[in-house]
């Protein structure tokens, strides 16, 4: 996953994926909402998939008591998110590592985690069970987990065939190139692996978390809240 997101497509990412994900801004305000509510707004967040820094630097902005730890395994994409708190003057509050979650430094558990648009990127052979298991060991009993990915049966199922006809025309009224919009679902057919909202249940109670709430829908995409058993 992490050849996907080389030091050219990091300079890129913030201001493609505004317009390419639907809700995206409503998603992380909503996100950070929710994250503030069901963890009190104090103590530390593990934020895995932290990307070039957005989602650390809005929940540290938001929630004055947290303390933000950010993982991603993409380094240019964090080169991006260290400049972005060093700008934001957040550096005493969010610490990144350029690490997957399984390879995260020994720490007391966390109060909290997030893990936005990440899921999805891999698919559901283990892989997706194994970074929910990851995040769980990080987390303390009854912390909650805010997620969110793209999700649904798969295009061949034809209400989410009509959602992806419907992303298209967003994306166009969005201003965004008919080629670009063409390599961006070749992108998601190629990399992303949705599962059903049913089948995301399931990896969560696999992994130790209560039923997944969801809080969060535009088109395909969807948001949830899950608490550490």
């Amino acid at each position: 996953m992490t050849d996907m997101f080389d030091a050219e497509r990091a300079q890129a990412y913030d201001r493609r994926i505004r317009d390419a994900i639907p809700g995206y801004e409503a998603l992380h305000q909503l996100a950070c909402m929710v994250l503030a509510e069901t963890s009190g707004g104090q103590g530390r967040v593990l934020v895995a998939g932290a990307g070039t820094g957005s989602e650390c630097v809005a929940l540290a902005q938001a929630c004055p008591g947290l303390h933000v730890v950010g993982v991603d395994p993409a380094e240019d994409m964090l080169a991006h998110a260290e400049r972005k708190v060093a700008e934001h003057g957040l550096v005493e509050r969010v610490r990144l590592y350029p690490s997957q979650v399984s390879e995260l430094p020994v720490f007391e558990p966390f109060d909290a985690a997030t893990l936005l648009l990440v899921l999805h990127f891999l698919p559901d052979d283990g892989a997706k069970q194994a970074l929910l298991e990851d995040v769980a060991k990080h987390l303390k009993p009854g912390a909650p987990l805010v997620l969110a990915d793209l999700f649904g049966p798969g295009w061949d199922d034809p209400w989410q065939a009509e959602l992806r006809t419907f992303w298209q025309h967003l994306q166009r009224a969005a201003g965004i190139a008919e080629d670009d919009i063409g390599k961006g679902l070749g992108h998601v057919d190629r990399d992303i692996h949705p599962v059903t909202e049913a089948r995301l249940a399931e990896l969560l109670a696999a992994a130790g978390f209560g039923p997944p709430r969801q809080f969060f829908r535009a088109l395909c995409f969807g948001g949830w809240v899950a608490r550490r058993a």
